[in-house]
């Protein structure tokens, strides 16, 4: 892995997933191009042939390939070729482009040979067929962060030829100086498993790193937009708007700074693809603008990618209390302004971003949902706003009128982490009660550690009480409270009962007078964060949600008041 480079050499790194007739004619296209270059294949787990193809082919360059039995996002794998490959010169290419001029490995080459300032370049992209229309001539940006391709769906001409200075480029086609790849520390992976913006955040941090980015209009190639596919199942456009609020909150100074363009660059004409048939596409303009079914901010596919249940989820986390490992839910953020305690969770979590300041990570990193573990209720309200899912322990529940003011307007579902709420004992010991009726109960929570005891152990108590008894506990008056104990009478619709909370071994003990009792032991994922996990996937609301426990923890902000009086009183 990440071999000595070798001068002069480039280096194409290829990711294909399946759609094997276009990893065929662009392996075939690059057979014919000039120059110095090696070809790295990373197969993501593809299941047409494609792996029996690569495996006996006879490719007139080095070829290397990488087979994975899965697709985690193009951002970690391109990552992995670009680890192997051992060229001076990286140039990433979709398996859906084709070599069109074949001089155009040696003149990227050439350009970032010749200018050391040069960080990556790109060449001209068109789309296939007789009519020379074009897809890309560079990446262009507004000083407001608007992002966009230069003449997309215009009919080619001599200001898409020239070399000028860009913004970015798509790594549709992208050769990058492999030591500046490494030196920018490569793709962020947090954009996985749906790789859309990736190449807009590696220019910028090329940019940030004082190295410039050029359009290089001379050479071209033909990119059958549209056809690469991700069997992670997301829908597409959603995922590239908050990309896109991602890449404008972490790069709203580059922008500004240039090299900038006017809004009329970025304006693009709508165009109707017909790839049925591949050696003879047809792509036109659209007669109707009007009609196009895309949003004109998403480089739209042809291809609907949305399913109900997303098998690839990512969190951040604001501080560094361990969150539960949940198959399918990837941990790319992790917060804490303590250094000492953010790098260990941090690499525990396997998180590409560490950050001190909660807020400026749940702004920079893209993520479905956030857990907010610590109280940084600036972090939870940011997230809100920004329409993510919002998971918060209890601890982070510090302000909770703003709190729920936020999570009844905004678009994202905010609820807290209650583990015990879905236990199945507790559910039976409900059932009896609804049955039987309750005269009145006892409650006794252990746990070991800990900040506070009413503050972690209070809300899962109360919760408790509220769902055996199917009423909210509307009073706790504090009898004893200590360090290591606490011990309350408590009234719930009219029945009065005794909750203990104590230091100890993990230990939950529900008995109901007239009823029955329960001992419960707690399961490896608490409910409220499975729930969480739904919700992120589609599924409904969790029950844990802030709104509707929020009458509970008034009723705990006023019991904490009241055992910390109670421990300073003579």
């Amino acid at each position: 892995m990440n071999p000595t480079p070798v001068p002069g050499l480039v280096s194409v790194v290829m990711l294909v997933r399946n759609r094997l007739e276009h990893t065929r004619r662009a392996l075939a296209s690059l057979a014919r191009a000039s120059g110095e270059f090696e070809v790295v294949v990373v197969d993501n787990g593809s299941d047409d042939g494609t792996t029996e193809h690569l495996a006996a082919l006879e490719h007139p360059r080095a070829l290397t390939v990488l087979r994975h039995e899965d697709d985690r996002g193009g951002s970690e794998r391109r990552n992995v070729g670009a680890a192997v490959a051992r060229g001076e010169f990286l140039l990433f290419l979709d398996n859906d482009v084709l070599v069109d001029d074949p001089d155009v490995v040696e003149v990227l080459a050439a350009e970032l040979t010749a200018d050391p300032g040069l960080g990556a370049v790109s060449p001209l992209l068109l789309y296939p067929g007789d009519r020379e229309l074009v897809q890309c001539a560079g990446g262009a940006s507004t000083a407001d962060g608007r992002i966009g391709p230069v003449g997309r769906g215009k009919p080619l001409g001599a200001e898409h030829r020239a070399h000028r200075e860009q913004s970015w480029a798509p790594t549709a086609a992208l050769m990058v100086r492999h030591s500046s790849f490494r030196r920018v520390g490569g793709f962020d992976e947090s954009f996985d498993p749906v790789s859309l913006c990736e190449d807009v955040d590696l220019c910028c941090r090329l940019r940030a790193d004082g190295e410039r980015l050029r359009y290089v209009g001379s050479v071209a190639m033909r990119h059958f937009e549209g056809t690469t596919f991700n069997h992670v199942g997301h829908d597409k456009l959603p995922i590239w708007k908050r990309h896109m609020r991602v890449i404008r909150s972490r790069w709203a100074e580059l922008f500004a700074t240039g090299p900038t363009h006017a809004a009329a660059d970025l304006e693009w004409v709508p165009v109707e693809k017909d790839y049925t048939d591949l050696d003879r596409p047809r792509v036109s303009v659209l007669a109707d603008p009007g009609a196009a079914a895309a949003d004109l901010s998403f480089f739209a596919s042809d291809r609907a990618l949305a399913t109900a249940e997303p098998a690839d989820v990512r969190v951040v986390v604001v501080g560094t209390d361990p969150v539960p490992a949940v198959r399918g839910v990837r941990v790319v953020g992790v917060a804490d302004p303590d250094l000492r305690a953010l790098l260990p969770a941090a690499r525990a979590h396997g998180a590409p971003w560490a950050l001190r300041d909660g807020t400026r990570l749940v702004e920079t990193v893209p993520a479905e949902g956030v857990v907010v573990t610590a109280p940084d209720t600036a972090a939870a309200l940011t997230a809100l706003r920004r329409g993510l899912h919002v998971l918060l322990g209890k601890r982070a529940v510090d302000d909770l009128a703003r709190l729920v003011e936020a999570a009844r307007q905004a678009p994202g579902r905010c609820s807290v982490d209650l583990p015990w709420a879905h236990h199945p004992a507790l559910v039976e010991l409900g059932k009896a009660v609804a049955e039987g009726g309750a005269e009145g109960f006892a409650v006794r929570l252990a746990r070991p550690g800990g900040h506070d005891l009413v503050t972690e152990l209070g809300p899962d108590a109360l919760d408790a009480v509220e769902r055996v008894l199917g009423v909210p506990v509307t009073d706790v008056r504090t009898v004893e409270a200590t360090r290591s104990r606490v011990r309350a009478v408590a009234v719930a619709g009219g029945v009065t009962g005794s909750i203990e909370l104590v230091r100890g071994e993990t230990r939950f003990h529900f008995s109901v007078t007239g009823a029955s009792a329960a001992d419960l032991v707690a399961p490896p994922v608490s409910g409220a964060y499975a729930d969480f996990v739904a919700a992120l996937r589609g599924g409904p609301p969790p029950s844990t949600g802030l709104d509707a426990v929020a009458g509970l923890f008034d009723v705990v902000l006023e019991w904490r008041s009241a055992v910390a009086a109670l421990r300073t009183t003579p």
